[in-house]
């Protein structure tokens, strides 16, 4: 029974836009629900944990407070010279004055500590020092000190004008903590007042609510539903939040109304024990949920616009599989090395005879073709590292022949010490030089070899030979061709000594646009210009022909080094040989990282 055979493009075009649909409708839905299900968590999680740190930010901060009018409860010193200075003594006031800046601490963590005795006279310590007589009676919170007589009042904010007289009115906004004060007897003599600056007590959940985009407002109040946080007593709104928030439970609720506008809103409350303050965060739902819904929107439009342009794309690629697949079979059999580098298999499976027809084609194409390929890397391979070989060869009896050279100078000036230490570690340079055939090493390796033979040329030259060697630590590890530093030094060495000393050479070696550097800098007296000339020349040719030149022993040890930084980066190498304005040549090679 023959089977009916389908066009590719009502396959393709049929099965990719059912999956694109259903795909697309689908995840919209389940990521719709699952984003609103986590965002709204997440939200409640967010304000209740902002609600928790502010609460222990005010704590903190109340803590202190408390610390500091407990320091002076426990004095026996407070005691006895408060006891003197109810008695009008002079003296007693002075050393008073004196134990209550130091209960304060060198920090300073409040503005105000003031000693009230029951018969109104009041002693000032912080920003006013000075020893007045109030009515007690008047103060609001009097009669609650009274009545708690063994734990602390809080009071609500509001401005002290004394403490006016010296601060700017924004500062003089204080929150006061007072205890009763008691004698060595446990009788009640007065009362500690303790005040702290809004401005300070507040400053960090300042910084909370700055910090935190999504929360609207952050109030804070006490037990009798009087307002702490923001200071503006008088705003309505606020107000009636708290109405609302101090009859709810603490946690988070599910939703309150705005006092406005109505809109539903979360928020989180927290109570403390400790300052008896609660601590409420509110936040809209719908700036909660907006960027969900933005999302949302844009991803519908978005959707929309992917299935036409998918569907499109579906049609379009199917019409246009069948019409080059004959063209392509015939210019697959054509490929060579210039159209192809890597091999290839094509195991389509497809059922359809025009690209059965090419699959076969384009695999027997791709064996040929690999073989071919491999056998010219191969070859390329051997050939760049013969060159390279034989190059650094040439540097090794090059550096044997003027290294001998100078230890046969060192013997006719009886240098013995010097030419032992030297002939041993000429064994260590030559393992170096001829320890394997790569010719590739770590800068490090290259360095400390370089180092190794200023330090045995200096046994002969002493303290007229100076050298620095700097490197950036990321460049230690780059690997380069082996003996490019080294015979550079040489070369600088060789006419450094054509001066007088002492004679100066410096190694550098840095990283700049993504390429490495090393510079030999000598002061000795310069290339010639004609001998400059002639090796620019030589390496223009070289550049130009690509071609190597014969080398010789003596006299092309630069030649060699280019001819090797060119074998390894080839347009990306550098060489550069300059004559400095003063006097001395810089010589500068380089390669890409």
């Amino acid at each position: 029974m023959n089977r009916k055979r389908r066009s590719i493009v009502t396959i393709l075009f049929s099965a990719y836009s059912l999956i694109i649909i259903m795909i697309l409708a689908i995840s919209l839905a389940l990521f719709y629900f699952w984003a609103a299900d986590v965002l709204k968590k997440k939200a409640m999680e967010s304000i209740s944990n902002i609600a928790i740190s502010v609460n222990d930010k005010l704590d903190l901060e109340i803590q202190k407070m408390d610390t500091v009018s407990q320091n002076i409860l426990y004095s026996n010193l407070v005691k006895e010279r408060f006891l003197q200075f109810s008695n009008e003594e002079d003296i007693a006031a002075k050393e008073l004055t004196e134990i209550l800046v130091a209960a304060n601490g060198p920090a300073l963590p409040v503005q105000q500590i003031n000693l009230y005795d029951f018969n109104g006279n009041r002693f000032g310590s912080g920003y006013d020092n000075r020893r007045i007589h109030i009515p007690l009676s008047e103060k609001y919170w009097y009669q609650d000190v009274l009545d708690n007589k063994k734990g602390k009042i809080m009071t609500i904010p509001e401005k002290d004008e004394e403490l006016d007289r010296f601060l700017s009115s924004k500062d003089a906004y204080t929150i006061s903590l007072c205890r009763l004060f008691f004698d060595k007897y446990n009788t009640p003599e007065g009362i500690v007042e303790v005040k702290q600056s809004v401005k300070n007590i507040f400053n960090k959940v300042n910084n909370v609510a700055s910090e935190t985009k999504e929360t609207e407002t952050i109030l804070v109040y006490n037990d009798n539903g009087q307002l702490i946080y923001p200071i503006d007593h008088q705003n309505p709104i606020h107000l009636r939040y708290v109405e609302q928030v101090s009859a709810r439970p603490e946690g988070i609720s599910s939703m309150i109304p705005n006092p406005e506008t109505r809109a539903r809103e979360l928020y989180s409350k927290v109570h403390s024990e400790y300052t008896g303050w609660n601590t409420v965060v509110i936040v809209s739902e719908k700036e909660l949920l907006q960027p969900l819904t933005r999302f949302t929107q844009a991803f519908m439009f978005m959707t929309i616009a992917i299935l036409f342009l998918s569907i499109f794309l579906t049609f379009t690629a199917a019409k246009r599989i069948t019409r080059p697949i004959s063209r392509m079979h015939s210019a697959l059999k054509k490929i060579n090395l210039e159209t192809i580098s890597e091999k290839s298999k094509l195991e389509l499976n497809s059922g359809f005879l025009e690209l059965e027809q090419l699959q076969i084609a384009f695999n027997n194409m791709s064996e040929r073709l690999k073989r071919s390929m491999d056998q010219l890397l191969l070859s390329q391979t051997q050939e760049l590292h013969s060159k390279m070989l034989a190059l650094q060869s040439q540097m090794n009896p090059h550096f044997l022949y003027n290294t001998l050279t100078t230890i046969s100078v060192m013997a006719e000036e009886n240098m013995n010490p010097q030419i032992i230490a030297m002939i041993e570690n000429l064994s260590d340079m030559l393992r170096y030089i001829s320890a394997d055939d790569s010719f590739v090493v770590a800068m490090n390796t290259e360095l400390d070899y370089t180092e190794k033979y200023l330090q045995l040329i200096r046994y002969r030259f002493e303290n007229n030979l100076n050298y620095s060697i700097e490197a950036d630590e990321t460049l230690r590890n780059i690997r380069i061709p082996k003996l490019v530093i080294q015979p550079l030094v040489e070369n600088a060495l060789k006419f450094c000594t054509q001066v007088s000393p002492p004679w100066n050479i410096r190694v550098r070696g840095y990283i700049a646009d993504n390429k490495w550097f090393v510079e030999v800098t000598d002061n000795g007296p310069g290339f010639d210009l004609e001998k400059l000339s002639q090796l620019q020349a030589q390496i223009d040719h070289i550049v130009q022909s690509g071609q190597i030149p014969n080398l010789k022993l003596n006299g092309m040890g630069l030649l060699n080094i280019f001819l090797r930084l060119r074998l390894c980066y080839d347009s990306e190498s550098i060489f550069q040989v300059v004559n400095l304005p003063d006097k001395g040549t810089r010589i500068t090679i380089g390669g890409l990282m």
